[in-house]
């Protein structure tokens, strides 16, 4: 394991901790990843994007280069799930924060294909 992939991952138990337990709307932040240069994406954008989303109530859930394909074509070889308490927290704490804008060339430069989505939590029709 990458040492700054088991620092973030050490970050994100501690966190995950010590957070309130109850996330009133989560949604899920899901990216498709081809990674050029593992160095650079782990060290350089790791260590400059992960700070910004454990620091905006992040929660890395999925984390992986491995990923069972059932259906369709799934291209990457790095995926990531990330859980965050609310839209806000996951589109104006992280996503459009100065520091992370400033991450998101370095994720760029180490990478060939990005995809990445936001999606609400499902919540099940009142019966």
């Amino acid at each position: 394991m990458h040492p700054i992939f088991k620092a973030l991952t050490t970050m994100a138990i501690a966190t995950t901790a010590l957070t309130a337990p109850a996330m009133a709307d989560p949604v899920y932040m899901i990216a498709q990843i081809q990674i050029e240069d593992h160095t650079a994406f782990f060290e350089e954008y790791g260590a400059a994007a992960g700070p910004q989303v454990l620091g905006n109530g992040g929660r890395v859930l999925v984390a992986s280069p491995t990923v069972d394909t059932l259906e369709g074509a799934w291209s990457g070889n790095w995926t990531v799930v990330i859980e965050f308490p609310s839209e806000e927290a996951a589109k104006q704490g992280w996503y459009n924060s100065d520091a992370y804008q400033q991450a998101i060339d370095l994720r760029i430069a180490s990478t060939s294909l990005n995809n990445m989505v936001l999606a609400p939590a499902f919540v099940p029709p009142a019966e």
